[in-house]
């Protein structure tokens, strides 16, 4: 059987993806190659941690930070802790938690009759109102 002319030749069985998902794809690959070669020594596994914990704790400290001040202070929060949890199993298990405590409220929320939304929102008002009330009051 004579060989196929080269422009025939069937691509792999990789699945062709957006320029943009291809990308993240060879930054999530370079991540997890130099993670697999920090990982190869005691003193590697021990840096990575130590540097996630840093980084971690930084994190969620601006995010406390931010909570009375007009920003993202609980995303920032999470962000931290899901820093954290590529680590640690204890703030694994407390990202697990607060998931499933915000999927709950969520749905409470959205599946709740008249009186808890308005009691949901108007909650949320006041928290947003006390913390802008409360930065004011600091920054004058």
């Amino acid at each position: 059987m004579p060989d196929q002319p080269r422009d025939t030749v069937t691509a792999p069985d990789r699945p062709v993806l957006a320029p943009g998902r291809a990308r993240v794809h060879r930054v999530r690959a370079a991540y997890l190659r130099m993670r697999a070669r920090a990982y190869a020594t005691p003193l590697g596994r021990l840096g990575v941690k130590i540097a996630v914990a840093v980084v971690g704790t930084l994190v969620i400290a601006v995010g406390v930070v931010l909570l009375p001040l007009p920003g993202p202070g609980w995303v920032v929060i999470l962000a931290g802790l899901a820093l954290l949890a590529m680590e640690f199993a204890w703030a694994r298990r407390l990202l697990g938690f607060t998931r499933a405590q915000l999927l709950r409220w969520t749905r409470l929320v959205r599946e709740g009759s008249w009186l808890v939304r308005i009691a949901s929102v108007g909650g949320l008002l006041l928290v947003v109102g006390g913390a802008l009330l409360l930065s004011l009051r600091i920054l004058a």
